[in-house]
């Protein structure tokens, strides 16, 4: 029976190294929990947002700490950067969230409105102990801010002079203001990708923005607008010794034109305010008409001229012989 009950006593001559082993992990869970909690909490290591938007930044500080204020900064000494005190100062676009004056207060948390891309950086929460000076105490693992913002609608710009059917040209786009810098930019023509001759990524002039530009180019057909005119003039009687003369320019692009009627050479009547119509394929057509007297006694060179953007594209003549115009009228 003795021995029974000598086998079963925990004293520490009969089970040292269970009695040994079992302290050791007592102590150590409660060496994690004292460390867990006693120290600067910042709950997100990271944190990602458009510019804009409003973040809020974490912070939980033990109010068994020593007596001091709490600071939060924006990245590491020696050349961090005061982002908000709780005691004093003017920070517009930062407010608290917890109630810092409240007794046993924990939370030190903050808002930031109206981000920029400025504001991207590690934040840190900084418990400082109170003397003269005061002295950093403890400071939070950090969150970082990612910020982003998407490009601005890309610019699309052709060929600066007028170009022709067959003429390879190029054309370039540009986009601006992005963060971060990873972006994709695409040609496309009537749905179907074409390939960049180049395309370069640079980081705009004091900003943290970066910019995109890309070039292509292409063969011109006439499905692209190619600007060239096609004239045709046809004549149509008309009652009261009049003859009517309609000029007809077609497949031209852009839709701005100028139609000029000519009679020997002299300026008879100018067509400024035309109303182009467009085709299927995108290109324009117009038509202008004149009045030709038939009572006329003399030959009459009649003519169509054509101009686009300062650029005469094409004429058309036609010879009134009043030897004709006589015998049409027995």
């Amino acid at each position: 029976m003795d021995e029974a009950t000598h086998d079963l006593d925990p004293s520490p001559s009969v089970l040292p190294g269970l009695q040994r082993g079992g302290w050791e992990m007592i102590l150590h869970f409660f060496a994690g929990s004292t460390h867990e909690i006693f120290q600067v909490q910042q709950a997100e290591m990271t944190q990602t947002a458009s510019v804009g938007e409003t973040i809020t930044l974490s912070c939980s500080v033990p109010d068994s700490f020593p007596k001091g204020p709490v600071l939060w900064f924006k990245g590491n000494e020696p050349n961090r950067e005061l982002i908000y005190n709780f005691k004093e100062g003017f920070f517009p676009r930062v407010k608290e969230i917890g109630h810092t004056t409240k007794p046993g207060n924990t939370d030190f948390s903050i808002r930031i409105s109206e981000i920029s891309l400025a504001d991207a950086g590690t934040y840190y929460c900084v418990k400082f102990k109170e003397g003269k000076p005061n002295m950093e105490f403890q400071s939070g693992p950090g969150t970082e801010v990612f910020v982003t913002t998407p490009p601005s609608l890309p610019v699309v710009l052709g060929p600066l002079e007028r170009a022709l059917t067959g003429q390879t040209v190029n054309f370039s786009c540009m986009s601006y203001g992005f963060f971060p810098k990873d972006i994709t930019l695409q040609w496309f023509k009537n749905g179907k990708e074409i390939s960049s001759l180049q395309t370069h990524i640079v980081q705009m002039k004091n900003s943290n923005a970066y910019k995109i530009s890309s070039t292509t180019e292409m063969v011109l057909t006439l499905q692209d607008f190619s600007s060239y005119v096609t004239r045709g003039i046809f004549e149509h009687p008309t009652p009261k010794n009049k003859i009517s003369v309609t000029c007809k320019a077609k497949k031209f692009y852009p839709q701005d034109i100028q139609l000029t009627w000519l009679k020997n050479g002299n300026v008879s009547q100018v067509d400024k305010t035309l109303t182009p119509t467009r085709s299927h394929d995108g290109l324009y057509t117009v038509q202008s008409s004149i009045l030709v007297d038939r009572a006329n006694q003399e030959d009459t060179v009649l003519t169509c001229r054509v101009e686009q953007d300062g650029w005469q594209e094409a004429t058309a003549k036609m010879t009134f012989l009043v030897s004709y115009l006589d015998k049409s009228e027995k």
